[in-house]
């Protein structure tokens, strides 16, 4: 946990940073150091990443110095455990320019998540595609849905379909760029800008690559094809795509839609598209599955460390434009498709903050509706809170 985080100015106009952390137990970390982002996603971490072992009480951490170019930074404190690295809350920001002095923004109002040093790493089940994020380059930073840097649109939006209530949406992506929007985006599953990295759940037969994620004709594509791609020392037959707010936006309650073209086989939905949310602790904070395509059918659930429940929705949701909904509140969380209540599960919900996730996996079990190449599409995505 983090118990204070600040920058300060460095000789030569330059800058370092100090923390103070400490943990709930002794635990050793690979590495501790304050890791730092440009306003377009730039990598400026502070020099001086260490070892530690953190306890009860509080350690302080002192960066090396460097100098950033004129702009604006967020910076988080961040740490490598397992051979995988972690971001902590607060996420602040301060501004480089003429004068060497930061101006440092206010911690986010919103009840922030820390990642504990001493959580283990999980072992996901085959059923969904879930688990603790594994890292192969710097960690991205996690700023709650109130931060400042959380993109938001304007209130007077439609509300959810089928899910009554008055609401107020606080962020969306139409997708009707060119490209994919940075500010809300991530193109890859934790790694660096342009990485290919390895996926969420070793069930799935799939790296994904920023390649496979692009924004044409109104719509956000995830493209599955065969090209085998080796990651970690693991051969992958097929590349797919992927996006996750990771860093840019998370959420606690609310309203979750997408309206997604998912791929088909016959009648079936084929592969693995899903549509999620998960938590920065796996699975102590929740995740929240509004859709993943199970073995041809449109299914749901929800998993934390009180087990995994969920269903499959009765109908065909494959072969054109559907609407896949999840209204999350506390103690329970209940699911729409195409505006008509298809479950509910009120066991085990968790009210940690989760940020969005849409992918287009593949699991070779479900080798009787897998269909390669394929394209997963995406006409929005929309979140409204009370």
């Amino acid at each position: 946990m983090v118990d204070s985080l600040s920058v300060s100015a460095a000789p030569n106009g330059q800058l370092k940073a100090t923390a103070t952390v400490h943990s709930t137990r002794t635990v050793k970390l690979q590495a501790l150091t304050v890791a730092v982002r440009s306003a377009n996603g730039g990598n400026y971490d502070y020099p001086g990443a260490t070892a530690a072992t953190l306890g009860t009480q509080a350690t302080k951490y002192t960066s090396g110095s460097r100098a950033f170019p004129a702009g604006t930074y967020t910076y988080f404190v961040a740490y490598k455990v397992h051979d995988s690295w972690r971001s902590l809350a607060p996420v602040k920001s301060f501004t480089s320019g003429t004068s060497t002095t930061p101006t440092p923004t206010p911690t986010p109002t919103a009840t922030p998540t820390p990642t504990s040093p001493a959580t283990p790493t999980p072992t996901p089940t085959a059923s969904t595609p879930a688990g603790t994020p594994t890292q192969t380059a710097s960690p991205t930073p996690t700023p709650t849905a109130t931060s400042s840097t959380t993109p938001s649109a304007p209130s007077t939006a439609a509300a959810p379909v089928g899910i009554a209530g008055t609401w107020r949406q606080v962020f969306s992506d139409e997708f009707n760029g060119t490209g994919l929007d940075g500010s809300k985006w991530n193109s890859n599953w934790f790694g660096c800008s342009g990485c290919v990295t390895k996926p969420p759940n070793s069930a799935e037969a799939s790296a994904y690559s920023p390649s496979q994620v692009s924004v044409s004709d109104g719509s956000l594509h995830l493209n599955l094809i065969q090209q085998p791609t080796t990651v970690g020392g693991k051969t992958y037959p097929n590349v797919s795509g992927l996006v996750t707010s990771n860093g840019k936006a998370q959420f606690t309650y609310g309203a979750f839609e997408s309206r997604i073209y998912t791929p088909s086989s016959g009648t079936q939905m084929a592969n693995w598209p899903s549509f999620w949310l998960d938590g920065q602790n796996w699975p102590t904070d929740g995740e929240l599955d509004v859709l993943e395509g199970l073995g041809g059918s449109a299914c749901y659930h929800f998993h934390s460390t009180a087990g995994g429940p969920g269903g499959c929705a009765s109908g065909t949701y494959s072969g054109g434009w559907h609407t896949f909904g999840a209204e999350w509140k506390q103690g329970s969380v209940t699911y729409y498709y195409d505006g008509k209540q298809v479950g509910q599960i009120t066991s085990g919900i968790t009210s940690a903050p989760m940020y969005l996730i849409l992918n287009n996996a593949i699991n070779p079990d479900h080798s009787g509706t897998n269909v390669v190449p394929a394209d997963m599409k995406v006409d929005y995505v929309r979140v409204w809170q009370h």
